[in-house]
């Protein structure tokens, strides 16, 4: 056990300042997990369904892991490590903290809808913790919130909320969905909730994960943020770990760190309905609880959502001990079991990048990524909007006459009631979000099909032949 446990404490220290290489190991159990896991390996990624699980590995030990495990692939360099081969920018094609800085500092002078960036407090070395605000709604319109770079090694989180933010700012008044979006929320953006870790990784070599408080109260190599949230702190040493050297320490105390605890204050004030906490990688989207692997009260829905979300991507849906392994003292459990108003639905997604680095030289996965997380972030809005009953016009004329559609309730679950009033409809009909029929409803009830999945869809009324149409935006929640 002595011999382990200082082999643990090796690759931990090791990989840390000097730098390691990911390897991917054969693994398909819970078994294979936890044996990996209990070696002392840093567990990056894995999928059960696909067989493998990837650890993040000194350079001094490589040799002997793969001997170890004869069946195991050595991943890029360039997957583990930051080495872009252009100067041109910080961090290859990722941003870098000066490029996001200029980035968002552009985007709030060119836009009306932005605004400056703002500080909501200061991390351990002093810089500015900053927010971005986008919205075209009315003063007290719901928030939702998407945050990024609380692991300093995962830059592809950050590309996909500045992708997020431009594809809002540039489609609204031509795209319906980004238009609704903005006129209805007042959407929040982190772009870099550990910005000492990420610009410590600019010259570093890329493998700082945690924060850069290596002295208070004891020596470490940082605390991990995303351990050290207040809700079920230190739950066990299996979600998150005491010794200070361990790539998940969970720091001293709950909200022992001048980022954790300034975010929290933060979004208790904003009191979003919910949003997207984003990391990399594996290619997974996760829900509460973390703590332990039991649902919520809220379980369908976060079970539907995400199945809902990850259909165009793949990715994985579940509670973190289903995917991969428990956490606890994380955001989303967090977000949803301790903040101060009603519960906030909030996702981990895992964008599905090549390893930490794998990106910074080749663009390609970038725009796939973004593109996939844009669909996700775009169905979050639209769901988290329906809960709390925001919903698109329902009036139009014909022949001079106004005429309405409503619905009984909404969101529904077993039969949608609606109304057409001041004209008789030529048809009804159902579409999903890519305009496709799912069904044809008739005399104002539809009983919803229990192989439709839950969601949103639009009921259109066509009048007089096509010349008008008339829809309702609603959600299916079972």
């Amino acid at each position: 056990m002595c011999k382990i446990l200082v082999a643990a404490l090796l690759l931990v220290l090791s990989t840390v300042m000097n730098g390691g290489r990911l390897i991917r190991i054969p693994a398909q159990t819970d078994s294979d997990f936890s044996a990996i896991r209990n070696t002392g390996y840093e567990i990056t990624a894995g999928s059960r369904a696909e067989g493998w699980v990837d650890v993040l590995v000194d350079h001094r030990f490589v040799d002997e892991t793969m001997q170890k495990y004869p069946e195991a692939k050595l991943l890029p360099l360039d997957w583990s490590e930051l080495v872009p081969t252009t100067d041109s920018n910080e961090m290859g094609f990722y941003y870098g903290p000066n490029e996001n800085a200029m980035f968002w500092a552009t985007l709030a002078e060119t836009n009306d809808m932005v605004d400056t960036p703002t500080s909501y407090g200061t991390s351990f070395e002093g810089r500015d913790l900053e927010f971005i605000r986008i919205t075209n709604a009315p003063a007290g319109a719901p928030a939702i919130l998407f945050t990024a770079l609380t692991h300093a090694r995962e830059p592809g989180s950050n590309s996909v909320v500045i992708d997020w933010a431009q594809w809002l700012t540039t489609e609204y008044g031509s795209d319906t969905m980004a238009t609704f979006i903005l006129d209805n929320a007042q959407i929040y953006i982190i772009p870099i909730v550990n910005p000492d870790g990420y610009e410590y990784n600019n010259p570093e070599g890329g493998n700082q994960r945690k924060n850069m408080n290596f002295t208070t109260p004891v020596a470490s190599d940082g605390i991990d943020l995303n351990r050290n949230y207040s809700y079920m702190w230190g739950y066990d040493d299996i979600g998150s770990s005491a010794d200070p050297y361990d790539g998940t320490y969970r720091g001293s105390a709950a909200l022992s760190e001048p980022e954790t605890l300034a975010e929290t204050i933060w979004i208790d004030s904003i009191e979003p309905l919910g949003g997207f906490h984003y990391h990399t990688y594996g290619g997974y989207l996760i829900f509460p609880w973390g703590y332990i692997n039991s649902p919520t009260p809220d379980q369908s829905t976060f079970e539907s959502w995400g199945n809902q979300m990850a259909a165009e991507n793949g990715y994985e849906v579940g509670r973190a001990a289903q995917i991969l392994y428990p956490v606890n003292g994380d955001a989303v459990d967090w977000s949803y079991g301790e903040s101060t108003h009603e519960p906030m639905l909030f996702f981990t997604p895992e964008v599905d990048d090549d390893g930490f680095w794998g990106s910074q030289n080749d663009t390609t996965l970038i725009v796939t990524n973004n593109l996939e997380c844009r669909y996700m972030n775009k169905l979050l809005c639209m769901n988290l909007l329906s809960m709390v009953g925001i919903e698109e016009a329902t009036s139009t004329q014909f022949d001079g006459t106004v005429m309405e559609l409503s619905l009984g309730s909404n969101p529904v679950s077993a039969v949608l009631n609606y109304t057409v009033s001041g004209a008789v409809p030529t048809s009804m009909s159902v579409l999903d979000v890519t305009g496709r029929i799912v069904a044809v409803p008739a005399d104002g009830n539809w009983v919803i099909p229990a192989n439709l999945q839950n969601g949103i869809y639009f009921l259109q009324a066509e009048i007089g032949n096509g010349s008008r149409f008339l829809s309702q935006r609603f959600t299916i929640l079972r």
